[in-house]
Parts: C-alpha cells; structure tokens; sequence
C-alpha cells in the first residue's frame, strides 16, 4: 500500500493538469469566437465604407452635375437676354431705313450677279 500514496500526488497533479487544461480550451475557444466577431464588425464596417464612400461619390456627382446645368442655364439666360437686346435695336430702326437698306442689298446682289455673267 506504499504505493497508493504516491498515485494520490500524481492524480491530483493530473486532475489540475486537467483543469487548467480545460480553462485554457475554454479560453481559446472564447479568443476564436471574439476574433470572429471581430473579424465579422470588421467586413461590416468595411462594406458601410464601401457603401458610404460610393454614396459620397454620388452626391459629388450630382452636385457637379447640378452646378453644370446652372452655369449651362446662366449662359442660356445670357444668350436670350442679348437677343432679346437685338430683337428691340432692331425693332427701334424705322421702317423707311430697313427698306433703303433692303433695296440697297438687292442692288448689290443684283450688281453682282450681273458682274459674274459674260
């Protein structure tokens, strides 16, 4: 019986090698499952990144496409307004000096025609 004294020593080390064993399987099953959720917040944050990143684009884009069609509308404004100023120039010119000069346009064309011919 000399000997169950030595196993007793020997289990008890065992069966705290066995609880520290299953504290540290417990522990790096708890480090596996808070990487993954790491790793999981991470691809997420990620893809609302992406996604955010692709919304900010689409709003420059717009935001220049809005800025385009306002400078394109100034310059349409500016083009009416100068041939709105031309169309009342020309209604200010008396009805007699727009003949004369129609005539006299007629007479050259006429002139010009009658210079080309042999």
């Amino acid at each position: 019986m000399t000997h169950r004294p030595e196993s007793t020593p020997t289990d008890e080390t065992l069966a705290r090698l066995l609880q520290v064993e299953r504290a540290l399987e417990l522990r790096v099953q708890e480090a596996e499952k808070a990487a993954e959720a790491q790793i999981a917040a991470a691809r997420e944050a990620a893809r609302r990144a992406d996604s955010d990143r692709g919304a900010d684009v689409e709003a420059a884009a717009r935001s220049e496409e809005e800025a385009d069609l306002e400078h394109q509308a100034e310059q349409l404004r500016r083009i009416a307004a100068d041939g709105n100023a031309r169309v009342g120039r020309l209604s200010a010119v008396p009805e007699s000096v727009v003949d004369r000069l129609a005539r006299r346009a007629v007479a050259l064309l006429l002139q010009r025609e009658g210079a080309g011919r042999p």
